[in-house]
């Protein structure tokens, strides 16, 4: 059994979730993308990176991205950007999961996931949403410079969406330009995700990787 203190030798992870979830190589992004998630998620990804990188990662997404219940910006994208950036430096191929809500920039990091890998539960809410402007600041200056960030995080936002779904960045700008729900189903049409996650469906890949390593170690030593 694991006790919450330290000393002894003991094996096995701190009992904490994101630590659990961790050892099985699961991600779970389950709050709006602020610097504190994002932090976490950044850490846990490059953990995956230098520990057994030959084996998948598994991302779990309810998160409104950087938007609230209201519409408004309460984040800022380049948090979005951090995560998926950090996913495509890592080694480990990354599936991707929506559950619940998939918002904003949280879609967006849906679709980044390996191709053939990236998954919805049957009643997910997926909605797409480009970049949106926070008017909390003290001068039309500052809103003037904003603006133009956001200009710059859209077209960076319409990229990846492009990439992601195969469709041209001209189409994407048309079909995305504001706020967009989508079923699912409507999300494997439109190139979002791969496939929906029915029970008794599994999103881990049964491979016995020690196998693997055992056997390819035997023939480095032949």
């Amino acid at each position: 059994s694991m006790s919450g203190g330290g000393g002894g030798g003991g094996a096995g992870p701190p009992p904490d979730l994101p630590s659990l979830l961790l050892n099985a190589r699961i991600v779970y992004i389950g709050m709006p993308l602020l610097p504190a998630v994002t932090e976490l998620v950044v850490a846990e990804l490059l953990f995956l990176n230098y520990e057994q990188n030959d084996r998948p990662g598994y991302i779990y997404i309810m998160s409104g991205g950087s938007i609230n219940e209201k519409g408004e910006a309460i984040g800022v994208d380049s948090e979005a950007y951090a995560i998926l950036d950090t996913m495509r430096y890592i080694r480990p191929k990354m599936h991707t999961v929506a559950v619940g809500k998939c918002y904003g920039n949280a879609a967006m990091l849906l679709a980044s996931g390996d191709k053939g890998c990236r998954h919805a539960l049957p009643n997910a809410q997926i909605m797409t949403h480009p970049p949106k402007l926070n008017r909390t600041f003290d001068s039309s200056v500052n809103v003037q410079i904003r603006a133009n960030e956001i200009q710059v995080c859209e077209d960076t936002y319409m990229g990846f969406m492009s990439e992601f779904t195969g469709k041209d960045v001209e189409q994407v700008t048309k079909d995305l330009d504001r706020r967009r729900y989508f079923t699912p189903t409507e999300a494997i049409e439109y190139g979002l995700i791969d496939r929906i996650i029915k029970k008794g469906s599994d999103v881990f890949e049964r491979k016995d990787y020690e196998a693997e390593r055992m056997q390819e170690e035997a023939m480095r030593s032949r």
